[in-house]
């Protein structure tokens, strides 16, 4: 994924700053690969439409006011979250020196990319969309869901590397409508602890598992149907 849109937190001070302290989103744009752009004077003043730099270079397209001062309840912090996925083109980066509690939560969910800087300025700008698109390459060859193995009826699943890849994914978003809907012989899941409700939903749902541990210390969780375990360890000639 191309990274063309970046937009920095800011306070009244112009300088990077936590979603908390907030009052502002400086706006950076850059051409897509292969388009060029308009030349024009260097980028100043405030707000608004500003003028353009050399072709294909970045350019601080404009300052949007946004703070959540103000808002002292959790729905009213996430109906203002929510106004940035109208002011900000999709997959935009955001950046600040600190994106963490409900912000960080909602605006995952939107489909923001999040980074946390110490400080700014626009000569990093290049490094810091080179490293988001690397980050999203990784991400797409990671499922975020079981894959089918090499024997029919068999799923897998790594459940560090989603969660490293994908950290807005749970055990439940990457499980629960697998289980749901998928009919399978055998899930494999490795993972660094059992998840809590997956036990729960085994004995409901009459799953069996047994566990056992990869070579770098990982639990490995094999789940199939009771029925299955059964038709295996029963003799054919006691079949009916």
């Amino acid at each position: 994924m191309e990274c063309t849109c970046i937009a920095l937190l800011e306070d009244e001070q112009e300088c990077l700053t936590t979603t908390k302290k907030c009052t502002r989103l400086a706006v950076w744009q850059r051409p897509p690969a292969g388009h060029g752009g308009e030349t024009g004077p260097p980028p100043s003043g405030h707000g608004g439409e500003i003028g353009l730099p050399p072709a294909g270079a970045w350019r601080r397209l404009k300052i949007i006011p946004f703070t959540l001062s103000g808002c002292y309840e959790l729905v009213d912090m996430r109906n203002r979250l929510r106004t940035i996925e109208q002011l900000l083109p999709q997959g935009a980066v955001i950046a600040g020196t600190s994106i963490a509690g409900l912000a960080y939560s909602e605006l995952n969910q939107m489909g923001f990319c999040l980074c946390e800087l110490e400080r700014f300025s626009p000569e990093i700008l290049d490094a810091l969309a080179a490293e988001v698109a690397a980050s999203a390459e990784t991400s797409a060859q990671v499922p975020a869901e079981p894959v089918a193995g090499d024997s029919p009826g068999a799923y897998t699943i790594n459940l560090v590397e989603v969660q490293a890849a994908h950290p807005e994914v749970s055990s439940k978003k990457a499980l629960r409508p697998f289980l749901a809907s998928t009919p399978f012989v055998e899930l494999e899941i490795i993972c660094s602890h059992m998840p809590p409700w997956l036990e729960g939903h085994m004995k409901d749902h009459n799953l069996t598992c047994s566990r056992s541990r990869t070579q770098d210390g990982r639990l490995r969780l094999r789940i199939s149907h009771a029925l299955c375990d059964d038709a295996r360890n029963t003799p054919m000639g006691d079949r009916t």
